[in-house]
């Protein structure tokens, strides 16, 4: 039995007898923490649900994170980076239980030294705004 229509124009027969209709365009949702999609240039627009502003970081000091992790340790890292801090804490008490008091020795100057390179990093795009 032969077919009348090549497969190829069967979907395009098969559309033409549909009723439906093609649904209507809707914009993306808008990203909660972005402010969402738009943002309009008049003083008076109020921020909506969903809409409230970004938290802008502020400035840190090379020298107070570095006094920081010279009095606390690794959980001095969360002046500059909270999660990188208590990570580092973390994984310094795992070590710490582990092997004794010698990591303390790589973890405590370690840690000294990646608050200076995140504070002055932190410092530097601040300065550049």
């Amino acid at each position: 039995m032969t077919n009348p229509t090549p497969d190829r124009q069967r979907p395009s027969g098969l559309m033409a007898e549909s009723s439906g209709s093609v649904p209507p365009a809707s914009p993306p949702h808008p990203p909660l923490l972005s402010g969402g999609w738009y943002h309009g240039m008049s003083p008076d627009e109020v921020l909506g649900p969903g809409r409230y502003p970004l938290h802008v970081p502020g400035d840190k000091s090379v020298r107070k994170a570095l006094l920081l992790t010279l009095g606390f340790g690794p959980a001095g890292l969360c002046y500059v980076s909270r999660s990188g801090g208590l990570i580092c804490s973390a994984l310094t008490m795992l070590a710490v239980i582990m092997f004794g008091f010698p990591p303390l020795l790589i973890a405590w100057p370690l840690s000294m030294v990646c608050a200076a390179i995140m504070a002055s990093g932190m410092h530097a795009e601040y300065q550049g705004r």
